[in-house]
C-alpha cells in the first residue's frame, strides 16, 4: 500500500528530530516525548492532516526506546491530536469532542461553581503583582497595588476547555488558600472565608487564541475563542475578584431559552 507523505514545514527550529529527552527531569520520558511532538503538532510543524511519523521513525529520530514512543502516541491519540490505525500510519487530526460544557447567561456564577464540581483545574501560576492601572480601576484600588494574580487551565476529562486569568485584592487573597483553587471553585473558597457575594457584571465576547493560550487549550493560534470578563461584588458592592476566562467553543458553550411574549412593544423574544 503507498502511503502518503509527511509535510513538515521547513523551519529549522520547529525541526522534531532535534529534541533530545532529559534523563536528570522528574517527569517521565513518555511524558516528554508528548510534550515535545504536542507543540510540534499545535504550531503547525506537523500539519492537520498530513501523515505522522511511525513508531519506528521517531524511536530514530528521538533516540528513545519503541515503548516510550508508544506510550507518548497514546497519549498524543487519547487528547484527538493524532488519529491511529492498528496497521496503518497515524495522521494529525483536528479534535472534535465528544461532549462539552453548556452554561446559561442568567446563572452566571452559579454556572460557574457547578462546573468547579464536575471538572478538574490545573494551576499554573500564582503570584503577588502590583495592579496595572486598568486592574486597579476594576478592583477599585491605587495602581501598583499588590493584587494575586493566577493562570488556571480547566479540564473536562482529559481536554482542556478554559485558560482562566484571575486578580483578587492583596486584602481578599490573603484570607484563602490559594492552594485550594486548584481542587475547589474560587467562589466556594471567598464565601467559606466569610465574604458574601452579592452581584457580578459579565461581558461575553470573542478573541483570538495567542500563542501561550493555544498551546494551554491544544488548539491552533488564533483560533476565535469565547472570552468571558467578569467582576466579582461582594454584598458590600466591593470587588473581590476579576476573573478573564477564554474558552474554546468546541467545548463550552452559553445558551439561553427563549419564549414569545407580549410587552408594551408587541411581541417579543423573553428569557423562560
Amino acid at each position: 500500500m503507498r502511503r502518503g507523505k509527511q509535510r513538515l514545514t521547513p523551519d529549522v527550529k520547529n525541526d522534531w528530530r532535534k529534541f533530545r529527552v532529559d534523563n536528570s527531569l522528574a517527569q517521565p520520558l513518555y511524558h516528554q516525548i508528548f510534550n515535545h511532538l504536542r507543540d510540534r503538532i499545535l504550531d503547525g510543524t506537523f500539519e492537520r492532516g498530513s501523515v505522522f511519523p511511525s513508531e519506528h521513525q521517531l524511536e530514530q529520530s528521538l533516540q528513545v526506546s519503541r515503548v516510550t514512543i508508544r506510550r507518548a502516541l497514546q497519549e498524543l491519540a487519547a487528547r484527538g491530536l493524532i488519529q491511529r490505525q492498528q496497521g496503518k500510519v497515524s495522521t494529525v487530526t483536528a479534535y472534535k469532542p465528544q461532549t462539552s460544557v453548556v452554561a446559561t447567561v442568567e446563572g452566571l456564577v452559579e454556572n460557574n461553581r457547578r462546573m468547579g464540581l464536575e471538572t478538574s483545574v490545573q494551576l499554573l501560576a500564582s503570584e503577588y503583582v502590583p495592579a496595572s492601572a486598568e486592574i486597579a480601576a476594576k478592583l477599585q484600588i491605587k495602581p501598583a497595588q499588590k493584587v494575586l494574580w493566577t493562570v488556571r487551565v480547566r479540564y473536562l476529562g482529559e481536554v482542556p476547555f478554559s485558560y482562566a486569568v484571575t486578580y483578587i485584592p492583596q486584602s481578599v487573597a490573603k484570607k484563602i488558600d490559594v492552594k485550594r483553587m486548584s481542587s475547589k471553585a474560587l467562589l466556594t473558597l471567598l464565601e467559606e472565608a466569610g465574604f458574601r457575594i452579592g452581584r457580578a457584571q459579565q461581558l461575553i465576547s470573542a478573541v483570538p487564541a495567542n500563542r501561550e493560550v493555544a498551546k494551554s487549550l491544544h488548539v491552533e493560534h488564533n483560533t476565535a475563542l469565547l472570552l468571558s470578563e467578569r467582576l466579582v461584588f461582594d454584598v458590600h458592592d466591593k470587588p473581590v475578584e476579576f476573573i478573564s476566562v477564554q474558552y474554546r467553543p468546541d467545548v463550552y458553550h452559553y445558551g439561553i431559552d427563549l419564549v414569545r411574549t407580549q410587552s408594551a412593544d408587541g411581541t417579543v423574544w423573553a428569557s423562560s
